[in-house]
């Protein structure tokens, strides 16, 4: 498990959980009860289940708005009960299952609704969650990627954002995250994934498939810039937390190689990262000739600053967002990041 205590976990990423939804007092409440790593899935799961037991509550009162929001908010209680655990596969995933059952409630009581979809590739069929304004005809689309311990029920406020802008968005797993890595592992070519989502997203005569967004969080800020470089009918481009190179895993903190391990199925940390050698963009950043916006923060741990300046000297139409005094996907200004990211969408879609 992270060398760090629950406690300092926390206090480093609280400003990750109240981005994300999580409430203070409950973050606060958490903190306090858990007494080590062992009580991390116990606490966060009873919170989640308080919250869910509130959205029943709220549904027998007819107040559907409330019970979106608490469904909502177990799914991501849920989420970080889960992350970084690694010591039961099976336990993990009845978290992950817990995750996109109270997701699946909250879906139909969103405004707009979530609908729960299914793409095929490579055998498996990968789940996703497109939400249409109700109000326009063929709005454009964004797709939303997560990265290494970032999902799709996570992603509901940069889905709000977007709606509220007149975009449609398409969030879901991709090999390797969420409730997908366990029917299917990391790949090296996550960006086939990404096609795959647009050819079902052509299914879909409510969407204008002219015009395509995708932004990538953390890890996803290498899958995206890949995915653009391949597949043209990606129109405009977030990196959000830029990833050109992976670090060397002794340079990742545990927690980190804990999950990269995971996501590849070895406890191996050299045989981890001689598989993990795939992530990287060289070659790539050249042949991204769409409008981009790459978002860093100077004192993220997680990947360096050369990353974001490959790809904003490469780039060719790429606007940088660097705030040099924060961390990682630059949570603690995420009330300037994250309409950031929706105008921009809205501006180059």
């Amino acid at each position: 498990m992270a060398a760090d205590t629950p406690q300092s976990t926390i206090d480093r990423d609280i400003d990750r959980f109240l981005a994300d939804g999580v409430h203070y007092r409950d973050l606060i409440q958490i903190r306090d009860e858990i007494s080590d790593w062992a009580e991390w899935p116990r606490a966060w799961c009873a919170y989640a289940a308080q919250a869910e037991r509130r959205g029943d509550e709220a549904l027998a009162k007819d107040a559907a708005v409330t019970a979106a929001d608490e469904f909502s908010r177990a799914a991501l209680y849920y989420h970080y009960a889960q992350y970084q655990y690694f010591e039961d596969a099976a336990r993990k995933e009845q978290m992950q299952q817990a995750k996109t059952d109270a997701f699946a409630r909250a879906a139909p009581l969103l405004n707009p609704p979530a609908e729960i979809v299914a793409f095929p590739f490579r055998g498996i069929d990968i789940k996703g969650y497109l939400r249409i304004p109700e109000s326009l005809e063929k709005p454009p689309v964004v797709i939303l990627i997560g990265g290494l311990d970032t999902t799709k029920e996570d992603y509901r406020s940069v889905s709000d954002i977007c709606l509220k802008r007149g975009m449609a968005t398409f969030a879901f797993d991709g090999p390797g995250q969420g409730e997908t890595v366990f029917k299917m592992k990391a790949i090296p070519d996550f960006e086939r994934t990404v096609s795959a989502a647009i050819d079902y997203l052509q299914t879909r005569a409510e969407v204008d498939i002219a015009r395509i967004g995708i932004v990538g969080r953390g890890m996803g800020g290498y899958f995206v810039p890949k995915a653009a470089s391949v597949d043209r009918r990606i129109r405009v481009l977030v990196v959000w937390g830029a990833v050109c190179d992976l670090m060397p895993m002794d340079q990742q903190s545990p927690a980190t190689r804990a999950t990269l391990e995971f996501i590849i199925g070895t406890a191996r940390p050299k045989q981890a990262e001689d598989y993990l050698s795939f992530l990287n963009l060289h070659g790539r950043t050249q042949r991204i000739n769409v409008p981009t916006l790459v978002i860093h923060g100077g004192q993220d741990r997680a990947s360096a600053r050369y990353d974001t300046a490959k790809l904003i000297v490469e780039g060719k139409t790429v606007r940088p967002m660097i705030f040099v005094d924060s961390g990682h996907c630059c949570h603690d200004v995420s009330h300037i990041v994250r309409p950031a990211i929706g105008d921009f969408l809205a501006q180059h879609i």
